[in-house]
């Protein structure tokens, strides 16, 4: 004889629900635009005797309020959610430590980043909290414990700040600086590639913020399209420091025999995975950041992780030019010499790298219609009193003031 349900277990949501919840809780729709995509999507079904297959994801992408793009983040998180319902589908956090969450940000290897409100300073920050499946593991929980040790050491205008960590009913957690914006590498997901003077903007700021990291004695090791925020208003932003390494506690910077960092950006020294790697290993990495904002491909490609490293260690790169014969050829200098074989050919610090950055800038022709996409600001129209609607304007207003001189003579 089987009991009755108990009520203070909520239902399992079917899927219609769990995909317009995901999508609620990544910042992708609204909890209004779901509902009334479901709506439609039952009048739909209605009008058609129930034969009607229109998804809810497609419903929202034909009314223009979700991306096309953002479906395969949508439906990766329902199967991580299916897989472990009891977690992530019926017992949603509400709440950690101090903090009340808002939405999900995004999801990886180590766990979840929330969006979520400060409630001590009444702030929005961004939640990373290891999953709670690995708080066992002593490898991702040291993991975690650097990317800590790293945001308390550094404070600058390129590098998200940490407010705080702690640890609510065993889940570790890390509050971060929240940055609305996208990463690099959404912006070439969706653009392919970036202008050039823009890609070396972002290539300086990221120099910048590694210079800084560098001087302190830590190496990133991971610098990837994915761990470089742009805002909204188009400050760079380096984020991630959970492979960062403090050089002055362990030259061993590596695990034994295992090569750590991301395949497509990996310095041939990390391949190797050799025991002495240092600040020019992450100059490196971004050398082919930069090859792939100016060229929209990776320097290397291949079938699987070994070859693509193998390449890595192996082959030269190619001169990026090859691929995007506009860029300059000061550009295409730097990537090659960030990107040498042997540390020793590459720039020797993050400073240097800045000058001849900047120098690449300098010698750019100037844009005659400065770029409003990639996190900078539009220009000003209307309200700001710039821009083509502005220009006419004034041009009517000189017309007019010349008519009345001629009529007063």
């Amino acid at each position: 004889m089987t009991g009755a349900p108990d009520p203070s277990v909520p239902n399992p949501p079917n899927e219609r629900q769990l995909f317009g919840e995901i999508g609620e809780d990544l910042g992708l729709v609204t909890g209004a635009q779901v509902a009334q995509a479901l709506q439609v999507q039952s009048q739909r079904r209605a009008a058609a005797g129930g034969r009607a297959q229109d998804r809810l994801g497609e419903i929202l992408v034909e009314r223009g309020e979700l991306a096309l793009r953002a479906i395969p983040k949508i439906l990766l998180e329902q199967q991580r959610r299916r897989q472990g319902h009891s977690l992530a589908g019926v017992f949603r956090l509400r709440q950690i430590g101090s903090y009340e969450i808002i939405a999900v940000l995004g999801s990886g290897g180590m766990g979840l980043v929330y969006k979520a409100r400060d409630t001590v300073h009444d702030r929005i920050v961004a939640l990373k909290v290891l999953a709670l499946r690995l708080t066992a593991d002593e490898e991702f929980v040291m993991r975690f414990e650097r990317e800590v040790r790293a945001a308390s050491a550094l404070s600058h205008p390129n590098i998200v700040g940490g407010f705080g960590a702690g640890n609510d009913g065993g889940r570790p957690y890390l509050a971060m600086e929240y940055v609305a914006g996208r990463t690099l590498g959404e912006w070439l997901e969706a653009d392919g590639r970036l202008p050039e003077r823009r890609a070396l903007e972002v290539a300086r700021d990221v120099a910048q913020a590694l210079g800084y990291a560098h001087e302190r004695g830590i190496v990133h090791r991971d610098v990837k399209p994915d761990n470089v925020l742009i805002a909204a208003d188009g400050a760079v932003k380096l984020t991630d420091f959970g492979l960062a390494k403090l050089i002055r506690e362990d030259r061993r910077v590596t695990q034994s025999g295992i090569a750590i960092g991301t395949t497509d950006y990996i310095a041939p020294e990390q391949v190797e995975a050799s025991r002495y790697i240092d600040h020019r290993a992450d100059l490196y990495s971004l050398g082919a950041v930069l090859f792939q904002m100016v060229t929209g491909q990776v320097p290397f490609d291949g079938p699987n992780n070994n070859e693509v490293m193998l390449k890595h260690l192996n082959e030269k790169v190619r001169d990026p030019r090859r691929l995007a014969p506009d860029i300059s050829a000061r550009t295409a200098a730097v990537i090659l010499r960030l990107m040498a074989k042997r540390a020793a050919d590459r720039y020797d610090t993050a400073g240097e790298l800045v000058q001849d950055i900047n120098a690449a800038l300098r010698a750019l022709p100037p844009e005659s219609h400065p770029a409003a996409a990639h996190g900078r600001d539009a220009p000003a129209t209307a309200a700001g009193g710039r821009g083509p609607g502005c220009a006419a304007a004034l041009l009517l207003l000189v017309l007019f003031a010349l008519y009345l001189v001629n009529c007063a003579l």
